[in-house]
């Protein structure tokens, strides 16, 4: 009895893409070919695209049964297209590149070997990864790329990298256990942060970010509109604010607390320094407490005002950090019983 072949599935999500895409999609096959031990379908989402991309991909599924394809009527952005391609998708693993090939095509096999040898549920492309390469990326897009992905790294829950390269590998059972929403490229970090709730590991790859000259050149700094970089910065920071919202409370506690605390001690020194003078004179310690605090606040009433008000709002911040941590839980563990549930309704409806 032969064995049953493994299966993928490619997702390509594009959006005005004619120039490039029926030599990109020859480009993913050919790579696909290369293993025919593995069952293989290449799904494309065309995106509304405003040119001739919708015909170049219909074309390509009417040479070739495995390439299968899906029009949107107009621009949902790239989070819902992969949705779609999600929802058409039937492989035992799904994996997802841009239209443009940044990456590679070589990429496929590369992440498909990556989920299986390192056991775990995705496993992600990084070119910010130990081994990885960033070439022809204008500046301010590998700056605002690299250090967005380090701050969001910082918000997640795992030790990675990279958080928003669409080029990743997913189990099936990732895809079908959590609920996605996201239409644009926010979906890229919705899905890791519901998978963190379901308690998948992820893993990444050192890969190679590659610009076409063309892209380059549109993307040069004085070509790109402010309010796009702005945006960026802005969908990075909300990102970020999504993944670990308590994480904002505390830093901002501990800005505010550290000064807060330097000049309360500040204080304290000042008044056990005129306790002892007081001491010295003679006094009773009731009465050298007493002679010590009224002088130094006196001279120091500001200090005392600051630093009070820095110690209690830093310390409401914590407090709040912590009900938003408890509320989080609580959200987590309901996501993860609904879609439990979910799942199990989806098998009794299917056997």
């Amino acid at each position: 009895m032969s064995e049953q072949k493994q299966s993928v599935s490619v997702v390509v999500a594009a959006y005005n893409e004619e120039s490039i895409i029926a030599e990109n999609i020859s480009r993913i096959v050919t790579v696909l070919e290369e293993r025919s031990g593995v069952k293989w379908e290449l799904i494309l989402i065309d995106d509304g695209s405003e040119d001739n991309t919708k015909q170049i991909i219909e074309e390509a599924s009417e040479v070739d049964s495995r390439i299968k394809f899906y029009c949107h009527w107009r621009n949902f952005g790239q989070g819902r297209a992969l949705r779609r391609g999600f929802d058409i998708s039937n492989g035992e693993i799904v994996i997802t590149l841009d239209a443009d090939l940044s990456y590679g095509p070589e990429y496929i096999w590369k992440l498909f070997d990556a989920i299986n040898n390192k056991k775990v549920e995705i496993v992600i492309a990084s070119a910010y990864a130990s081994g990885g390469m960033v070439s022809n990326v204008p500046f301010y897009r590998y700056f605002l790329s690299k250090w967005g992905n380090k701050y969001l790294s910082r918000m997640s829950h795992y030790d990675i990298s990279t958080s928003t390269c669409v080029v990743r590998a997913f189990r099936r059972e990732v895809l079908d256990s959590v609920c996605l929403t996201s239409d644009g490229m926010e979906l890229q970090l919705e899905v890791l942060m519901k998978a963190s709730m379901m308690g998948y590991k992820v893993a990444e790859i050192p890969a190679q970010l590659v610009w076409a000259v063309d892209k380059t050149k549109d993307s040069e700094f004085h070509r790109v509109s402010k309010m796009k970089i702005f945006r960026a910065i802005k969908l990075y920071l909300q990102l970020g604010w999504l993944s670990s919202p308590s994480y904002f409370f505390i830093v901002t506690a501990i800005l505010l607390l550290l000064p807060g605390m330097y000049m309360m001690l500040n204080v304290v020194w000042r008044i056990s320094k005129a306790i002892s003078r007081y001491l010295d004179l003679g006094e009773f310690i009731s009465q050298a407490i007493s002679h010590g605090m009224q002088e130094v606040f006196t001279d120091y009433v500001y200090s005392f005002f600051i630093s009070g008000t820095l110690i209690i709002v830093s310390l409401q911040l914590l407090v709040f950090a912590l009900l938003v941590m408890q509320n989080k839980f609580y959200y987590n563990e309901l996501y993860k019983v609904a879609q439990q549930t979910l799942n199990k309704r989806k098998k009794d409806n299917i056997a």
